[in-house]
């Protein structure tokens, strides 16, 4: 009850007020009313930016550790599959 009683004494003194004000006041209301709702909406951005990238570094993260794992895996096999091929000593150089 009391909300609503609230609400109807805030139309009533908006609505004298929006009557009473001069041209100038009135867009100055605006502005503001605008620049409120473009810091909201600014905000609501911002905040689902930051959401959505968290989102892709997750997985970006989450794929890139597969990736060198798998790499890893592969390099590994690779060098044991060449254990019995013969070692070149490339330490010397022929000059």
């Amino acid at each position: 009850m009391k909300l609503l009683i609230g609400i109807i004494v805030g139309a009533a003194v908006g609505g004298y007020l929006a009557a009473n004000m001069t041209e100038q006041q009135r867009s100055k209301v605006g502005r503001a009313a605008g620049n409120a709702a473009s810091t909201v909406t600014q905000s609501k951005v911002a905040t689902a930016v930051v959401d959505n990238a968290s989102k892709v570094t997750d997985k970006v993260t989450d794929r890139v550790a597969g990736v060198v794992d798998n790499a890893g895996d592969k390099v590994a096999d690779t060098i044991a599959a060449d254990d019995d091929a013969p070692v070149v000593d490339t330490t010397t150089s022929a000059i």
